[in-house]
């Protein structure tokens, strides 16, 4: 039975949800376990040797992003002529084996021994842990390499909204890493090299497994021997994913040069205090990520089919629901941070409490334009607007710099990524209403003033458990309680709109008759 656009992306919602909340509970654990197993430096060591690759790791985000939005174009081209637009979708991809064969091996070669000399010579790291900080390197230099090589049949799940299906690999691998974890605390010894060995094979193993899968699943992933060569598309392509690579490495830079920046003035120990803070969030983001994930392809697929009112409705709500998973999570433990931090690591790294609030509202702030983004590159016309966006990212490095100069201490690097993402968040949105026609006074209206309403009521109402309770996990429980029965409500009456809430009762209505 073919699977109705809004049900398909429904489906793929629960999907994701379901599978970022699976990976929140089980990373609490897994974040703990690691940092047990590892002990504060090597942990600290992991997170600034193993971060060198996120240079890779996110240009590989960026090639992922070109190619899907390249393939779901052209399987939302389908809608209007099934033979042009499979025959479209063959050529893009083509084009992307192409691109994913050469460029991986030329990163491969140009950025390893730089990485390799970075450990060795320019972080600070204790002489006994540069051998297995080296394996480290080795070890996700490979797993990089081989998720980009396979990229363009991963990247066809995406495009034709098959997103439920890759949610079985994902528990597959989060299940299996939360079981090498839970040996490893069982049996201590020098763990940095062997963890890194087995995220490497963690990495591999499932994208073989898409990459088996793809081929027999679509049509479109076929080779053209005619499009092998073929520059005009290669340029294309390239041209999208190189302005595309400036917003990208803005982030990159940041994420690591703030990293380096934490390394060289504070040292490793305060490098975990990083890790943990952004571990921490960073689940909180999960959840917002899989909305959007959920969300881009069908963006794209309306853009391909030309339906430009379906894509702008659809962004909106990738600004509105996004925010909202993040601030499920981040409401509450924003307000116990630092009793959350005691219950999951009993001593936890300095100055994390503080770097995951920053962290967090930087989060926050992205998820309230991420639909902007998205319909942007929809679009394809992204040069002015990766430009914007890069240089947004880039300014928090000097600016965290100047800050520590002037003795504010570690949090000045919290104070320049929430000033720069709140920087871009705007451009984002003036980009959007002058490329795609999304207006600014709608999200003013529908998202950011509906959010800022509740993000102050459900604060100003269990900061209360605060001031007459002690520091607890039944304080946790209740503050949590609290925040969550004031927003589920305040976001059924004030941020969905009519059509969204009578969707819902739909759905409700459906889940039910079938019991």
């Amino acid at each position: 039975m073919t699977m109705s656009p809004n049900r398909r992306i429904f489906l793929n919602i629960l999907a994701t949800y379901g599978r970022s909340l699976y990976a929140l509970v089980i990373g609490l654990f897994c974040g703990r376990w690691t940092l047990m197993a590892l002990g504060q430096v090597d942990y600290g060591l992991m997170g600034v040797v193993g971060g060198m690759t996120v240079f890779i790791s996110y240009l590989n985000n960026i090639l992922a992003g070109a190619i899907g939005r390249f393939y779901a174009v052209a399987v939302g081209e389908q809608a209007a002529n099934r033979e042009a637009g499979l025959a479209s979708c063959r050529m893009w991809f083509t084009t992307a084996v192409v691109i994913q064969t050469v460029m991986p091996t030329l990163l491969l070669i140009v950025c390893y021994p730089i990485g390799e000399w970075a450990v060795r010579g320019f972080l600070t790291i204790p002489a006994d842990r540069v051998y297995d900080c080296v394996w480290v390197w080795r070890f996700v230099c490979i797993s990089c390499y081989l998720g980009m090589v396979s990229l363009p049949w991963n990247a066809m799940y995406i495009a034709h909204q098959y997103i439920a299906e890759l949610t079985i690999y994902s528990f597959a691998t989060t299940t299996l890493n939360a079981i090498f974890l839970y040996y490893m605390v069982t049996h201590p010894g020098i763990w940095l090299a062997k963890f890194a060995f087995w995220q490497c094979i963690l990495g591999i193993v499932p994208n073989l497994l898409i990459w088996a899968r793809a081929c027999y699943l679509f049509q479109e992933c076929r080779i053209v021997r005619k499009h092998l060569k073929c520059l005009n598309n290669i340029k294309k392509m390239s041209a999208y994913a190189l302005w595309s690579a400036w917003g990208m490495l803005g982030g990159v830079l940041r994420g690591q040069g703030i990293a380096i920046l934490v390394n060289k003035y504070f040292g490793p120990k305060v490098n975990a205090g990083v890790a943990v803070g952004s571990s921490l969030s960073g689940h909180c983001g999960t959840l917002a990520g899989s909305m959007v994930g959920a969300f881009s392809p069908a963006i794209f697929n309306a853009w391909g089919a030309k339906d430009f009112g379906r894509a702008r409705k659809l962004a909106f709500q990738v600004c509105k629901v996004g925010t909202l998973m993040v601030l499920v999570f981040a409401l509450p433990l924003s307000l116990e941070v630092d009793e959350v931090l005691r219950l999951w690591l009993k001593e936890p790294p300095q100055y994390a409490a503080g770097l995951c609030l920053f962290i967090m509202a930087m989060t926050v702030i992205d998820r309230m334009a991420t639909g902007h983004q998205i319909c942007v590159n929809a679009n394809g016309k992204v040069a002015a607007y990766q430009l914007f966006v890069g240089t947004s990212f880039v300014l928090a490095l000097p600016l965290a710099w100047l800050l520590i100069k002037m003795d504010l201490g570690v949090y000045s690097v919290g104070w320049a990524i929430v000033s720069t993402m709140i920087s871009c968040a705007l451009g984002r949105v003036w980009f959007a209403r002058k490329l795609v026609g999304m207006s600014s006074m709608l999200w003013l209206r529908s998202v950011f003033f509906p959010l800022l309403f509740l993000i102050v009521l459900c604060l100003s109402v269990g900061i209360l458990s605060r001031v007459f309770l002690n520091p607890s996990f039944l304080r946790v429980c209740i503050t949590t309680f609290v925040v969550e029965i004031i927003l589920l409500p305040m976001v059924w009456f004030v941020i969905l709109d009519a059509e969204e809430r009578s969707f819902l009762k739909t759905r409700a209505s459906n889940f039910i008759s079938r019991q």
